[in-house]
């Protein structure tokens, strides 16, 4: 195995600005929101291990990465197996391994996982006949299985949002698209309705009126979208948020951190954060165009789907715009393996844009 030495000018260094801006608002955010000082500490200890992460991949091609593809995906299936026999439940999802410090989330490496594969079959052979889907279903729908079965609603939803983005820009028929939203149409009333268990269906619901159950179910939005209007334009400053430190933001240092952003640096801070985010998609949107094969325009287009459906997804439940799914703000939430693997996941996108015209 051969490891390169590549010129810095290769690299887009406005994608890496914009990533490690919005990892430092998220290392300040935290800071605040943690409820206790060791949380912090676990993400400081997980930061340079990312930022090693996305570097040590650099220093392959992108020929040995998609080599990568068919291991990584089958490495993450046993893990996610694995994890349903001796993992660690959490809020009711059993999903996580316990490594000292430390935790790790399979999910997050069958992500990258699908994504390689999955760019390499859609690159392969056009979505001509309905028969060419089968395979990137097959390959999909095991790892969609499993996750579900954790169960981890969102999370499956995440990998959805990437398969839908590479299949749109690997060129679905018209007549293909229009085909399968009506039968979303049809199947999210008949099927995934009836089968959502009964905690899944109270999210949805009580979303239409929060105050139905202001004390349960709807506790998490009501205090979310209180402590986002309580920040004004301005916001009450570090540390100052009455809301996030006496406690009233539920899951402040996952699920809702947006919303102790929100309380602490106001509307000009909670919307500094979403432009940020604006620019990172569209760097990666234009990194993709920049491609010449289509199978590295998959992947970067994998990574950027499966990122922007989990920032507008967390954003809009802080918001009380969707239900709670459970989903972290990435690059901001504490998470140790999400970060990691969202660092993973940027430096195969700088990786494969740094290497768009080269021949291996």
């Amino acid at each position: 195995m051969t490891l390169r030495r590549v010129p810095v000018f290769a690299y887009d260094w406005v994608l890496v600005g914009l990533v490690l801006l919005i990892n430092l608002i998220g290392l300040v955010t935290l800071y605040s929101a943690a409820p206790s000082q060791g949380v912090w500490l676990q993400q400081m200890l997980a930061f340079p291990i990312a930022l090693s992460v996305g570097l040590l991949v650099q220093l392959f091609s992108r020929r040995q990465v998609l080599s990568w593809a068919f291991p990584l995906y089958a490495v993450s299936l046993v893990l996610l197996v694995l994890v349903l026999l001796v993992g660690r439940e959490i809020n009711g999802a059993k999903a996580w391994f316990n490594l000292g410090p430390l935790s790790f989330q399979p999910l997050e490496l069958a992500k990258i996982g699908l994504i390689l594969v999955l760019a390499k079959v859609l690159a392969a052979r056009p979505l001509e006949r309905w028969l060419d889907y089968a395979l990137p279903v097959l390959l999909a729908a095991p790892v969609l299985g499993l996750v579900l079965i954790q169960p981890d609603l969102g999370g499956t939803l995440v990998l959805i949002a990437g398969l839908l983005g590479m299949l749109f820009v690997r060129g679905m028929p018209t007549i293909h698209i229009v085909v399968g939203l009506l039968a979303v149409l049809v199947l999210v009333p008949t099927v995934v309705w009836p089968n959502l268990s009964q905690y899944q269906r109270d999210r949805v619901e009580i979303l239409f009126d929060l105050s139905k159950d202001p004390k349960g179910k709807g506790f998490q939005q009501i205090q979310s979208t209180i402590a986002i209007g309580s920040g004004g334009l301005m916001g009450k400053g570090f540390g100052a948020g009455t809301q996030t430190q006496l406690g009233f933001v539920p899951e402040r240092q996952t699920d809702f951190i947006y919303a102790v952003l929100a309380e602490e640096w106001g509307f000009v801070g909670a919307s500094t954060l979403m432009v940020l985010y604006a620019l990172l998609f569209f760097r990666l949107g234009r990194m993709a165009l920049e491609c010449v094969r289509l199978e590295d325009r998959l992947i970067i287009v994998g990574v950027l789907s499966m990122l922007a459906f989990q920032v507008v997804v967390n954003i809009a439940v802080t918001l009380g715009l969707a239900p709670v799914t459970g989903l972290t703000l990435p690059l901001v939430s504490k998470g140790g393996s999400s970060l990691i693997m969202v660092y993973l996941g940027l430096g195969l996108a700088l990786l494969i844009h740094r290497d768009r015209y080269s021949e291996v």
